[in-house]
């Protein structure tokens, strides 16, 4: 049997047993999974030739923890994925502060993915 590989898995690892040198994403929902993960963790102007690619998520860190901070990053983180993650469709952005450390943040993006007839829930929680 043949497997269908769709990708390069986020983050980066050499942990397989197929004899091949990277980890790949082995099924589509999986490298959805990626996609966000590497448009979230990448800061923008890191990628030459596309230096809009990814977010500013790290930047907030150190930001104030209020609404208004929360509100302007889920709306960037929105519109970044959405501009660089075909097939998706976000129900929702949530950040949390951590109770243990004043300087991190969990954020969790909630999203379907339409595949045929079938519409999957689930989420990416990352923690910055």
């Amino acid at each position: 049997m043949v497997k269908q590989y769709y990708g390069i898995k986020y983050p980066f690892s050499d942990e397989n047993n197929d004899e091949i040198y990277l980890d790949l994403d082995e099924t589509y929902e999986d490298m959805i999974k990626s996609k966000i993960l590497h448009v979230l963790f990448t800061p923008k102007g890191q990628r030459l030739r596309n230096p809009d690619f990814g977010t500013d998520l790290i930047k907030f860190i150190f930001n104030p923890s209020d609404e208004i901070t929360f509100d302007s990053l889920k709306k960037q983180i929105k519109v970044d994925i959405n501009k660089y993650v075909p097939n998706v469709n976000f129900t929702d952005i949530s950040i949390y502060e951590d109770e243990n450390n004043d300087n991190s943040r969990m954020v969790i993006v909630h999203y379907t993915i339409t595949k045929g007839n079938k519409v999957e829930a689930t989420s990416v929680a990352v923690k910055i």
